[in-house]
């Protein structure tokens, strides 16, 4: 491998405000509608919604854009510029349609950063260092996102409670959306606009490299490698293998679970544990704090145990913690013991993230057709989306008119139709060659 140029790579640190702006302010997102604008929690799910609604789309046009044009830096640029401006907004925000309106805006403008950001790590760079630069760019991002979260708690933790802690929330969103300033000035110096682009398709050997993404209360990731090319030849359903067809019906599931769970989750630990809204943060640091750091472990576990094995585990983990989590309410525990029991479960959680995460890209690829892996792994983003939508509805309407722990037993039973599914599907290698194509999809 080649030396090292010194700040060849510091342009990384554009993304580093714009992740602590996003890890300062992701869990309180959700805790605003009830905090600061006195809403329900069925309007949680709507807010969470609306955000992943305008990202499955948006991933899709920003990628394809970029693609198209062959630039790079205006659409990390509009990424920064579209943070900065839904955090902004909800900071501002008086009544829930100026803020479903930021959360749209979340969705749909800071989504142009996701696809491009990773693409440009790897045109800046030969092949052979791709797997150790997207992990530099990663540890970076992994980084800013955990010291966003102690930042927002400690900030908190200053204000107290009541009237201060609503005026402390709106702060934060402001001094968020600043620091996403930061990262446009220090992108409009430091982001180089590549000399030459590469086509997504040849990314393929990085579909089983573990890239760091965050859980969050809604489908808004903040990298992305592969999206869908949008034409009827490239999506037409025999580009698909059945037993991939079946997988991403699983992924609707799982993801459907997922986010029944955690619309309801910081209001839960709020309103019915009673922790303030810093110690809500605290929680969400040791989830991120755990799958960030056993993020290599869950890729070296899937090349040695399959992914199949690994997501299995990782599901079956979910479905205890998730009602694990309600059962908290029903323990006479004071706040220190119930505050550390309850980052050890989420912890658990966030563990569980990290071996499902890595093992889903790693069961695409394998069951991709090797010509329409691109498009595979675009959809399979994709699905994860639309399982986001419907899991923010269902949770949010679920625990409005029945609480938490028939939330929590929901989210798990969507998580277990998903387990036994995969337990029963054939995840061997799909044939790669066109020509095998007719015998593999009958």
């Amino acid at each position: 491998m080649r030396e090292k140029k010194k700040g060849e790579d510091r342009w990384y640190y554009t993304f580093l405000p714009y992740n602590v702006a996003g890890g300062s302010t992701s869990p309180m997102i959700p805790l605003f509608v009830t905090e600061g604008l006195k809403g329900t929690v069925a309007q949680v799910g709507v807010v969470s919604a609306i955000s992943s609604i305008a990202s499955v789309p948006a991933n899709i046009i920003w990628g394809n854009l970029s693609d198209t044009t062959k630039k790079r830096k205006i659409f990390v640029l509009i990424g920064f510029i579209g943070l900065a401006l839904a955090l902004l907004l909800m900071g501002l925000s008086m009544d829930m349609g100026t803020y479903y309106f930021a959360n749209f805006v979340l969705g749909a403008i800071s989504a142009a950063a996701a696809p491009v950001g990773t693409v440009l790590v790897l045109e800046c760079f030969a092949k052979e260092e791709w797997a150790k630069r997207l992990g530099d760019f990663s540890k970076i991002s992994g980084i800013g996102w955990v010291a966003g979260l102690i930042i927002g708690s400690v900030w908190l933790q200053l204000a107290g409670e009541a009237d201060a802690m609503v005026t402390a929330m709106r702060g934060l969103f402001i001094v968020a959306s600043m620091l996403c300033v930061v990262s446009v000035l220090l992108a409009l110096k430091w982001v180089p606009e590549p000399t030459r682009t590469i086509e997504r398709k040849e990314l393929e050997s990085l579909s089983k490299v573990p890239i760091l993404h965050f859980e969050r209360g809604r489908y808004a990731p903040m990298k992305i490698l592969h999206v869908i090319r949008l034409s009827t030849k490239n999506l037409s359903p025999i580009n698909f293998p059945g037993n991939l067809k079946v997988y991403y019906l699983i992924t609707l599931l799982a993801f459907t679970g997922f986010l029944t769970f955690y619309v309801g989750f910081p209001i839960f630990l709020k309103q019915q544990l009673g922790l303030s809204v810093s110690e809500v943060f605290l929680v969400y640091v040791a989830s991120s704090l755990t799958s960030a750091l056993t993020y290599s472990l869950s890729g070296r576990w899937t090349s040695e145990r399959g992914g199949k094995t690994v997501q299995s585990l990782a599901f079956a983990g979910r479905i205890v913690l998730f009602p694990s989590v309600a059962l908290m309410g029903l323990l006479n525990l004071a706040l220190l013991p119930m505050l550390v029991l309850l980052c050890v479960l989420h912890a658990l959680i966030g563990f569980c993230w990290a071996n499902l995460s890595v093992a889903g890209s790693t069961l695409v690829s394998n069951m991709a057709f090797k010509e329409h892996r691109t498009e595979s792994l675009g959809a399979y983003n994709s699905i994860q989306g639309i399982g986001a939508i419907a899991g923010s509805l269902i949770g949010g309407l679920v625990a409005e008119y029945f609480g938490y722990l028939p939330t929590f037993l929901v989210a798990s039973g969507f998580v277990a139709v998903g387990l036994v599914l995969l337990l029963a599907l054939d995840v061997g290698q799909t044939p790669k060659e066109k020509g095998a194509r007719a015998t593999a999809q009958t």
